[in-house]
């Protein structure tokens, strides 16, 4: 994520506690001085998104968790208890986590850069408890101490003096030992990003033909060491043009990867016609497996920490700046990845749902600042600036003399500055939907209950329906023709055929393998060897063609025998059939004398 895009127009003055923005945006930074809020039982409506499922990954990036938690943060459920965040991201239909790693994000002296203070020992901590509550993890290997983005992939300190062989060996080693922690922690480990935003190199490196063995070689530890996980590259502001491009240089250097993770903020990157086009070059050209990586939404302006906003005042919002709003966009991104993927999308990540105030109030500026010097809960502290400094990044080491302190995301968090849930976070588990994806072929067969199960009728749109039982299957009696059929894609992911059946009044959609076909069967068949004579009974009846195999076939009408009361027809064979109601009855293969009719009579129409 392009972090400090935002702020070059910002300078930040701290004068007895208050922290003032000098800024032409018109934004309202300075609300909520005591951290109260009237959002957190907002209720919203959440747009179905065909094609998330359960088995989708519906992920947030919670890096920052465990400082927040050292640093005294709480977070509650939904019932207004406190309660651990995991069990509550669960509850909401959370299934995924995305974990961030520095390096070594200290200075010499043991104080930390901040940014949330993304050890490896943090991380698993939190890996372990996303395990715990049935997530897999995503871990974010960045190859630096600090934010690695477009402008800045500053080395880690430790690899300053390397050669670029031991560059390459170093990933490769860092890599293996960040994969093996986590698996003997117990941890999950479904997809492992091997650099963040690396769309304009690596590890201080630009040119495509190196920067690139760097990422072979991380791809190459995660095979190796994590083989059940899914080895990802990342990269931001997606395109068609821009993602062909980089597809096409990953190949050309024969980088083995498995997903392409894309940064997409609907505020910064869109409109979603950008995300489709890269989606389709990387799933359809490519046929590799396509994330977004990040993406999040303000659900208000205001700060809430003292600290501003990395997202004020947005010029022509895509969506409304609120909790509906926020809402909103999650569905519409989640939507967007997983219908435009010729079936490689895996899903998305919520970026840093919970990165929240220590204390919140925007007039405990100070305290807050003071916290994430202890703990690292801010954006950044002034110790990292000399290690972008010395990494060569002098105006990266401007922007954060100029703007450390705590958290600039707390706008776009999913709770609320006191550790509330929002009701945009069910958006995860209110999203996922049934829905009818298409029509199916009627079936001709008659059937009978198989099984005791219920009929159901769909309620609410074909878009956008819950089931209800319509009538247990044990109350019908008989055998049923279907009217209608249709495919119907559930939560879980899965299609299911779905048939309707009118009896009575009663009236429902069962799925077809709790009915079993009964089909016409022939049992025997004997040629004569004398001609016989017949003609019409009465006016009665039909000559029926057979279609299908001598084990199912359906009768489809040729002729009705009241159309010919007075022709004879000749019996050339007859055949017996076992009907769907297991009865048994003679047929006569017939035709008439010029051969225009012929085809299969019961023989009871016939004299």
């Amino acid at each position: 994520m392009r972090k400090w895009r935002k702020l070059f127009a910002q300078a930040l003055i701290a004068s007895a506690g208050i922290l003032v923005a000098l800024s032409g945006a018109t934004t309202s930074v300075f609300a909520n001085a005591d951290g109260t809020t009237n959002v957190k039982n907002d209720k919203v409506t959440v747009n179905p998104a065909h094609g998330v499922t359960t088995n989708s990954i519906q992920g947030v990036d919670i890096s920052s968790l465990q400082a927040e938690l050292n640093a005294g943060v709480k977070f509650y459920g939904y019932n207004g208890k406190k309660q651990d965040i995991l069990q509550t991201l669960e509850d909401s239909g959370v299934n995924y986590v995305r974990l961030r790693i520095w390096n070594d994000p200290y200075d010499s002296k043991g104080h930390t850069y901040g940014g949330g203070d993304a050890t490896l020992a943090n991380e698993v901590k939190t890996a372990k408890d996303a395990t715990a509550h049935h997530m897999k993890v995503l871990i974010d290997l960045q190859y630096s101490d600090f934010w690695a983005d477009p402008a800045k992939q500053a080395l880690p300190k430790a690899w300053k003096n390397y050669t670029f062989a031991q560059k390459k060996t170093a990933v490769y080693s860092y890599t293996k030992k960040v994969v093996t922690t986590m698996k003997k922690a117990g941890v999950d480990i479904g997809m492992v990003q091997v650099g963040n935003e690396t769309t304009k190199g690596m590890m201080q490196e630009s040119d495509p033909a190196k920067y690139m063995q760097y990422i072979a070689e991380g791809v190459n530890a995660v095979h190796k060491y994590a083989p059940g996980a899914l080895a990802a590259v990342h990269y931001e502001s997606p395109s068609e043009s821009s993602f062909a491009k980089i597809a096409a240089e990953l190949k050309a250097n024969k980088v083995n990867y498995d997903v392409m993770g894309a940064t997409y903020y609907p505020h910064w990157n869109g409109p979603d016609s950008k995300l489709i086009g890269a989606e389709k070059v990387i799933t359809k050209t490519y046929k590799k497996k396509f994330a977004v990586m990040e993406m999040s939404y303000p659900y208000t302006t205001d700060d809430m920490d003292g600290q501003n906003n990395i997202v004020g005042d947005i010029t022509n919002p895509p969506f409304p700046i609120s909790v509906q709003g926020q809402s909103d966009a999650i569905s519409d991104v989640w939507k967007t990845v997983m219908q435009n993927g010729y079936g490689k999308a895996l899903g998305a990540f919520y970026w840093e749902p919970a990165w929240i105030p220590v204390k919140a109030g925007w007039d405990n500026y100070q305290y807050n600042r003071d916290i994430s010097v202890k703990y690292g809960t801010g954006w950044a502290t002034q110790y990292a600036a000399k290690y972008y400094g010395d990494a060569g990044y002098s105006d990266q080491e401007e922007n954060v003399n100029s703007y450390w302190g705590a958290s600039s995301y707390d706008n776009q968090a999913l709770f609320d500055p006191h550790g509330y849930p929002l009701q945009s976070l069910l958006t995860f588990k209110k999203m996922i939907t049934n829905y009818v994806s298409g029509s199916a072929k009627k079936p001709v067969d008659r059937y009978k209950v198989a099984k005791k199960a219920y009929a159901y009728t769909f309620n609410g749109t074909s878009d956008n329906f819950t089931f209800k039982k319509a009538f247990a299957l044990s109350s019908l009696k008989g055998y049923y023709k279907i009217n209608k059929a249709e495919y119907v894609i559930k939560r879980n992911g899965k299609t299911y055929l779905y048939y309707h059946i009118t009896s009575g009044k009663k009236s429902g959609w069962i799925w077809h393998s709790y009915l079993k076909k009964c089909p016409n069967k022939i049992t025997k068949t004997v040629k004569v060897s004398y001609k016989h004579r017949y003609v019409v009974k009465n006016k009665k009846g039909s000559v029926y063609g057979f279609q299908g195999s001598s084990n199912d076939f359906q009768y489809v009408t040729l002729h009705y025998l009241k159309n010919y009361p007075k022709t004879h027809f000749t019996v050339t064979r007859k055949t017996y059939v076992k009907k769907y109601n297991g009865k048994t009855y003679l047929y006569y293969y017939v035709h008439s004398g010029n051969g225009k009719v012929h085809g299969y009579v019961w023989n009871g129409y016939l004299k």
